[in-house]
């Protein structure tokens, strides 16, 4: 069977197995057989019909598995894969990830005991002489490039990234504040080298828990500035504080904006987009009492307006700023595109990084405003091992 009509079949398994009712036999046997068939995780994050806790469970093999393959252990994710149970689509994957994972801490027996509950029939079990070759166990005399990339990029040397997360890790352990900003400042800067993405949800999750921990962010931000640029770093910056100080994240989502405008590449329809969740904050937060924020705030209010009326002259200037301005926010939104019509822009802007949603001419106007709430996300494009299938 060739690979164009596998994949045809594995196709055909998966929406029959979507459409079939949970615990039937039907449901069981197709599980038990994609168990063994599932290439790509992915498939089923982005899949229609797929379950809540389904699609949970695909997101989390697929951001550990490009994290234990790029280095990048992450602690959260690897205490939700201990979630996944035997009859789940990605046990295989599961226990594939743990025998990495033994490999790097060079625990042999406990990556053995994790392939050897890889069913042979399984796509993953080539894995296993892979593993096994690192080891030394059984090399393999003629490697083809997918393997050799597979094997390269798990050898190389990750000992500068490794203490890095280590220091993280004991710095929040040990409330060492200037530690904490000084590494995560550093990892920023030294991902940003060649993992530009990478360094986005990096550094979204650095300013999140530097405000978790009451740290202040000022210097992640301003290596944010000259890494990604001020519309990019001011976006960032308000995706990271949406829950913590949901108050500060509207100000740094209109500087983004602010920035965006006087660009020249800014559409009618990303503004919108802008605009959507400027006034979905302002419904949230409603009124301040705080003083310096209000003058702050009634300030960028301003010069959004003012940059507003020279890119799109007629849509805003028939809106006029009112003593409250989170009612105003909430007015001027509408100029743009109705509430309504941005909940599918909405919709987009929390889903995952780079992932396309509704209609084509729109998605791409707005790809740059979509960014994931929750860090770390797995990127649009399948890590690189997974070409081993192809």
């Amino acid at each position: 069977m060739n690979r164009e009509t596998t994949k045809t079949k594995n196709d055909q398994s998966l929406k029959k197995f979507l459409s079939s009712v949970p615990g039937s036999s039907e449901y069981i046997t197709l599980r038990n057989e994609l168990k063994c068939q599932l290439t790509d995780p992915g498939s089923l994050e982005k899949a229609d019909r797929v379950t809540g806790d389904l699609r949970e469970e695909a997101r989390t093999i697929s951001d550990a598995f490009e994290a234990i393959t790029n280095g990048m252990y992450n602690p959260e994710v690897f205490s939700n894969m201990k979630d996944i149970p035997e009859n789940s689509l990605f046990y295989y994957w599961r226990e594939l990830i743990y025998a990495i994972k033994a490999f790097y801490e060079k625990d042999y027996t406990e990556m053995e005991n994790r392939l050897e509950k890889i069913e042979p029939e399984s796509p993953l079990s080539l894995f296993k002489s892979l593993l096994y070759h690192l080891t030394g166990k059984n090399f393999i005399k003629n490697i083809n490039i997918r393997q050799k990339s597979f094997i390269d990029n798990i050898i190389k040397d990750r000992s500068f990234i490794r203490s890095v997360i280590e220091q993280i890790v004991d710095s929040l352990e040990y409330e060492m504040e200037d530690l904490f900003l000084e590494t995560t400042d550093l990892l920023l800067q030294d991902l940003n080298k060649n993992y530009s993405e990478t360094a986005g949800r990096f550094a979204i999750w650095s300013i999140k828990t530097a405000s978790r921990y009451k740290y202040s962010p000022t210097d992640l931000i301003a290596t944010c500035r000259k890494s990604f640029g001020n519309t990019e770093a001011y976006r960032l910056t308000a995706i990271a504080l949406s829950n913590e100080e949901p108050d500060i994240s509207l100000l740094f989502w209109i500087q983004s904006l602010i920035s965006k405008l006087k660009s020249v590449d800014i559409t009618i329809h990303e503004t919108a987009a802008y605009m959507t969740i400027i006034s979905r904050a302002a419904e949230i937060i409603k009124n301040s009492s705080d003083t310096y924020y209000l003058e702050s705030l009634n300030e960028l209010i301003k010069s959004m307006k003012y940059e507003l009326d020279n890119k799109f002259a007629g849509i805003s200037s028939n809106t006029e700023i009112e003593n409250n301005p989170f009612a105003f926010l909430i007015r001027l939104s509408t100029n743009y595109s109705s509430l309504e019509e941005n909940k599918v822009r909405l919709t987009t802007l929390n889903a995952n990084s780079g992932k396309k949603t509704g209609k084509n001419t729109y998605s791409k106007d707005v790809k740059s405003c979509v960014s994931p709430e929750n860090i770390p996300k797995t990127s649009s494009n399948k890590p690189i091992q997974l070409g081993l299938f192809d």
